[in-house]
């Protein structure tokens, strides 16, 4: 995995992690997933960081999605027990210590899902954001829909899940998958303002709180049953012959012809 696909920044008591693949757009391979879970899991027991910031690098994305370039999927350590996206994400989501995510540009299929499993979201005006499954023939992972369902509702995440779109920050507000909209040239100061208004806090009382509020939505997972359930149907999806042809057009730079199969 190449180097410094993940750059730590630290100011006072915020850290910002850095996505840094501007030539592929921010798009995540497991090296980047892998050193963002890493990057978290150090911070989580750093007493002097009291709120993270996750950004891309540069300004034309926050995270274009998974990196679908030929072996950009490959080289997960042995000691990474899990999918690396969930990984990062998990990073995210039992770090106690609030991360803000901070969107210029493209924040797409797991950027979005990043996106959304961070604490905050604040999007320069610019931005575009979506989660396009659908349009590579595959069923995204359930754990992943029930948190756009938690965020946005029942009606917003058919939207974005059916049709594939990518929305602009200010459809993105409406539906409440990012929390402020801003001028592109005032995305870093209103971002760090708020990083700086809650590191401010009492930070035990601050994690706390995090902790609890993550301990209190388990309990809105699904039976095993339907777990399971939704699982096989998730393979069945992700192994069509409709999931070959996106595949296929991808990398013919065509639109890909599905045919329910």
């Amino acid at each position: 995995m190449a180097e410094n696909e993940i750059l730590v920044e630290k100011e006072g008591f915020v850290a910002t992690l850095i996505i840094n693949r501007p030539q592929r757009r921010n798009a995540l391979n497991t090296g980047a997933l892998v050193g963002l879970g890493d990057s978290l899991n150090t911070l989580k027991d750093d007493p002097e960081t009291r709120v993270i910031v996750i950004r891309g690098a540069g300004e034309d994305a926050f995270c274009s999605g998974m990196d679908l370039s030929p072996g950009a999927q490959t080289g997960a350590p042995e000691r990474i027990k899990q999918n690396p996206l969930q990984y990062a994400k998990d990073g995210i989501t039992y770090c106690p210590k609030p991360v803000i995510a901070m969107i210029y540009g493209y924040a797409l299929g797991a950027g979005c899902d990043l996106a959304v499993t961070s604490d905050f979201r604040i999007a320069a005006e610019g931005a575009r954001l979506g989660i396009n499954p659908v349009k590579l023939g595959r069923l995204y992972y359930h754990e992943a829909i029930r948190q756009f369902i938690s965020l946005v509702g029942i009606a917003a995440t058919k939207e974005l899940f059916f049709t594939g779109r990518f929305i602009t920050a200010s459809r993105a507000k409406e539906i409440g998958l990012v929390d402020q909209v801003v001028p592109d040239s005032e995305l870093p100061a209103v971002t760090y303002a708020l990083a700086q208004e809650i590191a401010e806090n009492a930070p035990l009382a601050v994690q706390g709180t995090k902790t609890t509020i993550t301990t209190l939505a388990k309990y809105q997972k699904p039976s095993p049953e339907d777990e399971a359930e939704m699982v096989a149907l998730m393979n069945k999806v992700n192994e069509s012959e409709d999931f070959k042809e996106a595949l296929k057009a991808f990398s013919e730079k065509r639109k890909p012809v599905f045919r329910g199969k």
